[in-house]
């Protein structure tokens, strides 16, 4: 009986094994990026909504009962989502408050924050980035209308 030489035979299932956990490594840290950025946004959302919460108009409220907000509630909700996205704009992306709202009856301040995370996608994947988040908080109106 003749012995065949075997050495060397581990050495391409030793490289397919290291490329594989390689891009496993690469992909998990790609998902994870993402996720935390959209909780970033979300994260954005709520400071916004507390913001816009803080910016009703209390004088209007105790004279007529309305509850609207100051003029400068929606830059306010900007200005608060902007700090809250730290991630975020330490890769560039920028958060936009797009729509701020009150739902008068239930007493909730709403904002609406969006984000284009596009750059944190692979380049094969074709989907858009677009990500958007609505936060809210309630109003807490003291004194009576």
């Amino acid at each position: 009986m003749r012995k065949t030489p075997e050495r060397g035979q581990i050495m391409p299932f030793f490289i397919f094994i290291i490329m594989a956990l390689g891009l496993m490594t690469a992909g998990g840290l790609q998902i994870g990026r993402i996720v935390y950025a959209r909780g970033e946004v979300g994260k954005a959302a709520d400071a916004a909504a507390l913001a816009g919460a803080a910016r009703l108009d209390l004088v209007t409220y105790r004279e007529t009962g309305q509850i609207i907000f100051l003029p400068d509630a929606a830059v306010t909700a900007q200005n608060y989502a902007s700090r809250n996205a730290g991630f975020l704009s330490g890769r560039g992306i920028g958060v936009s408050v797009t729509q701020i709202w009150i739902d008068a009856a239930a007493r909730l301040v709403f904002v609406t924050v969006a984000a284009d995370l596009s750059s944190l996608l692979p380049g094969f994947l074709e989907q858009r980035g677009q990500y958007q988040v609505t936060g809210y908080a309630r109003a807490r109106m003291q004194g009576t209308p």
